[in-house]
């Protein structure tokens, strides 16, 4: 039987199922989880039009569930540990038309498409973000001020980029050989064009600590990670990977376990550890596998050769963990991308 042939009943028992697999497993299996929420929203939206306001509550509740799984994991649904560009820009086209307002969806877009060359499809997916973050100021996936700024030039180099373009094609012309055309002098645009992919390219990651944030180049992280300073942790959130790096051992980790890594390390302590609450963006997290997923980080880290630094510790009724402060680290990401827990 499939999906569209459930009740939402039955479809609500089937997360549930996932959910318990996650349990077991330590991984969830987000492409069947956007399945079933797409198909839940599905009959929702039908029960609304047929005017049952009662299940209102409920179709915006499973729609904060779908974007989110499609903004966040839409981009790992082949495997936990291996970003995959295209099928994260399919994900974040759906993203779109279940909320055509979110700013963070078309800015990612827009990032993707500039990485593919594609200029046209980049200035409509950048004036879009711009225009949702300025117009819908209560979102959720709000930009962040990097974000803001990194938009505004790519918009710039995406116009200078398609001008540039235009003009080598119009000299191409028969006409343009034997015709006295306008001679258009770019190369001052030529020059900001330069200036601006040089900025990008050097305030591309953050690279910060409990102390300070900095901006880096890709180029930097990669440098800091193949010579990685001795007792020191690096967390690494790479265009394809993310990796923890302690004194020569390594360890790759999902995006769940990278973001609560993270988390720990920049906003727990022992007097406020991080409780199970601090990890609910949009739906409860049970203690059990709060405690399970914990456990799973540290297990990892521990087998691959890197130091306990997580600690427990009971905290307003709830099972809490922080960070012991025990050796320093580096967070590194890119200024494009929001880390989940932070």
């Amino acid at each position: 039987m499939s999906l569209r042939d459930k009740t939402i009943v039955e479809l609500e028992e089937i997360e549930e199922e996932l959910n318990e697999q996650e349990d077991e497993h330590g991984y969830s299996n987000f492409s069947m989880k956007i399945d079933v929420y797409k198909e839940m929203y599905r009959k929702l939206s039908l029960l609304v039009r047929q005017h049952n306001e009662d299940v209102q509550s409920s179709l915006d509740y499973v729609k904060r569930k779908l974007i989110y799984c499609l903004i966040h994991y839409g981009t790992y649904l082949k495997t936990e540990y291996q970003k995959d560009d295209y099928l994260a820009t399919r994900c974040l086209e759906e993203a779109l038309k279940y909320d055509k307002t979110n700013p963070l969806a078309a800015y990612r877009l827009g990032f993707l498409s500039y990485k593919f060359n594609d200029y046209t499809k980049a200035i409509q997916y950048f004036r879009n973000a711009l225009e949702n973050d300025q117009y819908h100021k209560q979102h959720l996936y709000q930009l962040n001020e990097q974000q803001q700024l990194n938009a505004h030039l790519y918009l710039t180099n995406c116009a200078l980029h398609i001008a540039k373009e235009t003009y080598e094609k119009m000299n191409e012309l028969p006409l343009a050989k034997t015709q006295e055309i306008p001679k258009q002098e770019l190369s001052p645009l030529f020059r900001s064009l330069i200036d601006n992919e040089k900025y990008l390219l050097e305030h591309a990651f953050y690279k910060l600590n409990n102390v300070e944030r900095t901006t880096c180049s890709k180029a930097e992280c990669e440098r800091l990670i193949s010579r990685p300073p001795h007792d020191t942790l690096l967390v690494y959130f790479g265009d394809r990977t993310i990796v923890t790096v302690f004194n020569g051992e390594e360890a790759t980790l999902t995006q769940d376990q990278g973001n609560m890594l993270s988390y720990f390390l920049l906003n727990s302590s022992e007097a406020v550890p991080a409780t199970r609450h601090d990890f609910s963006v949009v739906d409860t997290v049970i203690p059990n596998t709060y405690i399970t997923n914990v456990s799973r980080l540290r297990r990892k880290l521990i087998q691959h050769g890197i130091p306990s630094m997580i600690q427990t510790k009971r905290y307003q009724n709830e099972t809490g963990y922080y960070y012991d402060g025990s050796y320093p680290f580096y967070i590194m990401y890119r200024s494009d991308e929001e880390i989940e827990y932070r």
